[in-house]
């Protein structure tokens, strides 16, 4: 596939899976941009990809998922560069320690993995609409451990925002439902968009980091049953670039649509927690 004409944004893509996935996106001609926290592994990661592909249509830009301001600050500066965006790659994921809150007061799992990806699509949706552009969501099987109800998204300020798990690794259940949730509604707000989730398998990464010593001693034991992050960006690199508009808001695996757990999600959560996260979106920026 060509994609020398394709503007592009890869969230996370200075790490992980996000690296790999941006690589492959450069030297199928692709306009990158990642976005991460980091300037050092930013910076190294877009040398790499530069001069293994020889593309120099690559860039990035500092971005914390956590602080609705910083993303209203990259959105503003890349809509007054671009005329268009044709994939979001929605990557960027964190296991956060429990009672850790983002800018707006947010649980930071969810926070991060979710409602800063919302947001983010939000500010960028005009660009996508206007070539019938993709969205890629790269949530987790880890869905099945964060179960969402109806009744946590009620009142001023939703539960689902708050401390809903016991673990990080619960937390990060729950946001990932919510991103599986997200995929789905996408389309039901903007027809003319493509957007799927997916799993990427079980890759070693750094992203229980925060979660304290027990839980990566754990990782570090099942590393060796771990997928490498290249083996891990394979589903995302095929909803990124193949056709999978047969299989529009559905959740892949393997490169393979993959049925969603029964009680996981409906039309009546995908739209509530639309309607929940919109009005976050919509009290920051009436400040």
């Amino acid at each position: 596939m060509d994609l020398s004409e394709k503007s592009v944004i890869v969230t996370g893509g200075n790490v992980g899976i996000g690296r790999p996935t941006a690589l492959e996106l450069a030297r199928l001609g692709a306009n990158v941009t990642i976005i991460g926290r980091n300037e050092a592994t930013c910076s190294e990661a877009v040398n790499e990809i530069i001069e293994s592909t020889g593309n120099q249509k690559v860039d990035f830009k500092i971005v914390d998922l956590a602080s609705f301001s910083g993303i209203q600050k990259f959105a503003d500066e890349y809509k007054a560069t671009h005329t268009k965006l044709d994939i979001l790659v929605n990557n960027a994921g964190v296991v956060a320690p429990p009672f850790k809150e983002t800018e707006q007061g947010i649980e930071a799992t969810t926070g991060i993995n979710y409602l800063g990806h919302f947001f983010l699509t939000h500010l960028l949706k005009d660009l996508l609409i206007s070539v019938k552009g993709r969205v890629v969501v790269v949530a987790s099987d880890a869905y099945a451990s964060g179960r969402i109800t109806l009744d946590m998204m009620e009142g001023e300020n939703p539960a689902i925002f708050k401390p809903v798990a016991k673990s990080g690794f619960q937390q990060y259940g729950l946001s990932n439902t919510c991103r599986v949730l997200f995929a789905k509604e996408l389309i039901e707000q903007y027809p003319d968009l493509t957007c799927v989730s997916l799993h990427p398998g079980a890759v070693k990464t750094n992203i229980a980091r925060s979660v304290g010593c027990c839980f990566q001693c754990i990782g570090k034991c099942f590393a060796p049953c771990l997928k490498s992050p290249d083996e891990g960006a394979v589903t995302t690199l095929h909803c990124a670039t193949t056709d999978v508009s047969a299989g529009n808001g559905m959740y892949y695996k393997d490169s393979k649509i993959q049925p969603v757990k029964d009680g996981f999600v409906s039309k009546e959560l995908q739209k509530k927690l639309w309607e929940v996260s919109m009005a976050v979106v919509e009290k920051f920026m009436s400040k």
